[in-house]
């Protein structure tokens, strides 16, 4: 008995059986670990769950069953114990769920991108067409103004034109070992001078180590990010910044990233914006084109980390820690 007692706890999955009256008869650790993460109530609840099921009652064994507490999604395998009760396999399959939708996401976001990059590149023609004839145009008109004001949105479709075209473009890296907090300041310097009226509070782990990043191209998503957060409270209020070590069961279940977590005093993104926070051109804002967002996500993304809005008017950013300081 010894020796199998040894083989279960050698399995890294849940191994618990139960009996019909929800009694506990063997838990090997990964049980025990699982018990302590959810909770009592949360953990009897998910071990009591296959036995409302009709094969169960009728004795059979059960696999892939579905069950979701709080925030976690698990399958169990259940198996008839003598006459006793149940065998339970448990196994955690919330990363692969949200990986999974996250898949999904960028998949979306890549195919949306390249559609308009599609259809901006066709605009440049009469785009450049327009710039030229009106630069023309205003060396021989007395209304310049008028002409000026045509240069102007010309320029703005312009620039909207490159931006999109950049987010179907991989973005050339050049990385280096940098201390995030700087990369932070400097972002925060350049934004404290434009909006005097907003409160910038820093939440910094002064442990964290360098980060092998493109120390520019992260300065452009924290200003993107930190500066959607002052538009959301109309200027006025408090921005607040927060590192540390991220300890997310999905995407650093190692404590291998770190987080940098941007919250502004507003109300949040509306619940119907959340899930298309990152698509071009959809916006909040009513002046706003969503190429922000789009292109800090996917410079995020080549650094091998990820962006992602966690509710309460928080974006969060998490980066992997070079494995020489994971050591």
């Amino acid at each position: 008995m010894e020796k199998f007692e040894k083989i279960l706890e050698s399995i890294e999955d849940p191994v618990v059986v139960v009996s019909k009256e929800g009694k506990i008869i063997y838990m090997n650790q990964a049980g025990y670990i699982l018990k302590s993460q959810l909770g009592g109530k949360q953990f009897e609840e998910l071990i009591n769950y296959p036995f409302s099921l009709e094969f169960i009652k009728k004795g059979m064994s059960v696999k892939g069953i579905f069950k979701e507490i709080k925030e976690s999604r698990f399958l169990i395998d259940a198996f008839p114990y003598e006459k006793r009760g149940l065998t339970l396999l448990i196994r955690d399959i919330t990363r692969f769920i949200e990986l999974e939708e996250l898949s999904k996401k960028e998949g979306l976001i890549i195919t949306v991108s390249k559609l308009l990059s599609s259809v901006f590149h066709d605009m440049k023609g009469p785009v450049g067409g327009i710039k030229g004839a009106a630069q023309l145009l205003k060396e021989d008109i007395q209304d310049e103004e008028l002409v000026d004001d045509i240069l102007y949105e010309t320029k703005r479709i312009e620039t909207m034109i490159n931006e999109i075209t950049l987010l179907t473009k991989p973005v050339k890296l050049s990385k280096s070992y940098v201390n995030i907090h700087k990369v932070l300041d400097d972002a925060i310097k350049t934004l404290e001078k434009q909006y005097t009226k907003v409160y910038f509070e820093r939440i910094y782990d002064p442990s964290l180590p360098d980060l092998l990043i493109d120390a520019d191209y992260m300065n452009r998503v924290f200003i993107n990010i930190i500066r959607n957060g002052v538009e959301a409270i109309n200027s006025e209020g408090k921005i607040t910044i927060q590192t540390g070590i991220s300890w997310d069961k999905v995407y650093s279940p190692k404590g291998n990233k770190i987080f940098v977590r941007i919250k502004d005093s507003g109300e949040g993104v509306p619940d119907e914006f959340v899930d298309k926070l990152f698509i071009p051109f959809i916006s909040t804002k009513k002046k706003g084109m969503g190429i922000g967002l789009s292109s800090s996500y996917k410079i995020v993304k080549q650094h091998n980390g990820v962006l992602r809005y966690i509710g309460d008017a928080t974006f969060e950013i998490l980066l992997p820690i070079p494995e020489r300081s994971c050591r």
